[in-house]
This record gives structure tokens, sequence and C-alpha cells, in this order.
């Protein structure tokens, strides 16, 4: 994804697709969406503010389980091509595929565990039943991760960004 279109856009967010810059580790609020929770995860212990994590896929699961969502996603909820903008240039498609792919197989058990709960929060779509669902709920639950449910899937929607905006 290379932007998002906000429901309410009050010029503060600022999206962008891949690795997170150094500027942006000390920001108030720190928001990754699905695989950009992952990226926003990897950096954890550098990131002076507090995480939102909309929709991560988490635990860490095999590549061909993560493939086999991915596809059940693909055929009932798929890419929110409204407000979600993808790059055309298939070396920066082959690049972020390929990072991506890296960032599933890790374990951010440890992360979890050991970030500051108070400035930690998971956002899910309670109808996510392909990348945040009930096994990562558990999961979280037993990490004591804070998780607000909305009404929602796995694609970014207003009652997802409404949560967002309270919490921030």
């Amino acid at each position: 994804m290379t932007s998002l279109d906000l429901y309410e856009n009050t010029g503060e967010v600022i999206t962008r697709i891949g690795s997170l810059e150094e500027a942006d580790l000390s920001a108030d609020y720190l928001v990754g969406l699905s695989l950009g929770a992952l990226e926003v995860l990897k950096k954890a212990n550098y990131i002076k503010g507090k995480i939102i994590l909309i929709n991560p896929p988490i635990p860490k699961r095999n590549l061909l389980i993560w493939f086999g969502k991915w596809l059940s996603w693909i055929t009932h909820e798929g890419p929110f091509l409204a407000r979600q903008h993808f790059t055309k240039n298939p070396y920066q498609y082959g690049v972020c595929f390929i990072r991506n792919l890296k960032l599933l197989t890790m374990d951010f058990s440890q992360v979890l565990e050991n970030f500051p709960k108070e400035k930690f929060v998971v956002i899910r779509g309670k109808n996510d039943n392909f990348f945040c669902d009930d096994k990562a709920v558990k999961f979280l639950n037993g990490k004591n991760i804070k998780i607000i449910e909305t009404d929602g899937g796995h694609n970014w929607c207003e009652p997802t960004e409404k949560a967002m905006n309270q919490f921030s």
C-alpha cells in the first residue's frame, strides 16, 4: 500500500509504505495497519511514543498458513481499493513482497511481552477472520495487550479510524 485516504483527514496523520524512518520513531503515536503493524513491532524498542496496531497478523505462523489466509481474505473481503492505494511499480511491489514475507516469519512474542502495556493498543475489526483472527486475540490476551474491537473486517473502515482517533 502506498497511501490511505482517511475518513476524517485532520492533516496530522502521515501514511507511507516501507520501513520507518528515524524521525518516525519520536512521533507521539505510530500506527501500523496489517503488515505495517509488524514493521512497527520490529522497531518497537526504539519508539518513544505510543503504538497502535490495527489488525496485526500475529502470532507467528507458517507461511503456507498465511498464504491460505490471504487467499481467503482476497475471496471474501479483498483490498479496499476505494481508500487504499497500491503501487503500480513492479520493482517496488517485489521489494515490499519480499520484506513482508520476512516480517511474517519473525516472532514478535518477546516484543509484545516486554513493551510497556500503557503505551500499546491493538484495534481489531471483529470480523477479521483472516489475519487478526481469534487465535491472534487469544495470543494478545495472553500477553495482557489491550484490544479494542470495532465493527469491521481486516480492511480499513470508519469504525477502525474512529477507534484510532479516540486512542490517539
